[in-house]
């Protein structure tokens, strides 16, 4: 069964995305979850360069 959504140009392979105030960074989970079967992985905000605050 083919579960792939569409936006726009982008395509994930399922709807099932998680988010950062739930999962982190991700790698929390690594062991929990297969994180290479998920739709999508939504991150708190990512910079090249370290900035200071929240």
């Amino acid at each position: 069964m083919d579960l792939g959504v569409t936006i726009g140009p982008l395509h994930l392979p399922n709807p099932v995305g998680v988010a950062s105030g739930t999962f982190g960074y991700g790698q929390e989970y690594g062991e929990l979850v297969d994180i290479g079967r998920l739709g999508a992985l939504y991150t708190k905000a990512v910079t090249l360069e370290p900035r200071e605050g929240n």
